[in-house]
């Protein structure tokens, strides 16, 4: 609708004298012009900020799938070969209660679909453990967790918490630019209905 209000405007000459009898010159149409340039490149930067956001969430989804599927492997090699070890469990986070007889709070073992947060202090917690205790290490190492593959993974946890950062960036950018491209189509929108009201109005004449 803008562009062919513009095109009249341009090469309508009968339209253009009409237009400018309600205050439309040549100064109106470069701003309606500038408005539809803003608002079509608004329009492509969130696309772009869009397609960026789906790129760091689908790297996040599958390295996380990744991280979290190692770390339930361990865990459940860790219950297996240290059933009825109440107290090792209890340092690889891996009890099967929230809280101790204190009501103290601990860390365990939680759902996948948990807070990013939540998994993330339990796979920490689980690794340094894992590593730490030189008992558990050598036993995980005789039983396909040798250190180096302990302290990757360690590693690969905190490389997820930057690609969290990443794409919860990507997210906040893309939700700003929405509403930029909003604010950009609302102006041209409000500039249009004024024009198309005032061509109105001149055709009435």
């Amino acid at each position: 609708e803008t562009e062919q209000l513009l095109h009249d405007a341009r090469h309508n000459p009968h339209f253009a004298e009409m237009m400018r009898d309600r205050g439309y010159n040549e100064e109106s149409w470069a701003y309606g012009e500038t408005l539809l340039l803003q608002a079509k490149t608004a329009g492509n930067i969130m696309e772009k900020a869009d397609a960026a956001k789906l790129g760091a969430t689908n790297t996040y989804e599958r390295k996380r799938e990744q991280i979290w599927k190692h770390s339930r492997i361990l865990a459940k090699t860790c219950e297996t070969l240290f059933q009825g070890k109440t107290k090792w469990l209890g340092e690889l986070g891996l009890h099967g209660k929230r809280k101790d007889g204190n009501g103290t709070s601990q860390i365990s073992k939680p759902r996948k679909s948990a807070k990013f947060d939540t998994v993330v202090a339990w796979q920490r917690h689980l690794y340094e453990a894992a590593q730490t205790n030189t008992q558990i290490a050598s036993i995980l190492a005789a039983n396909g967790f040798p250190g180096e593959t302990l302290t990757q993974a360690a590693s690969n946890v905190e490389a997820l918490v930057q690609v969290h950062h990443r794409q919860e960036q990507a997210k906040a950018t893309c939700m700003q630019r929405r509403r930029e491209r909003d604010a950009a189509f609302k102006t041209l929108i409000q500039w249009l209905r004024c024009a198309q009201r005032a061509a109105e109005l001149a055709t009435e004449m």
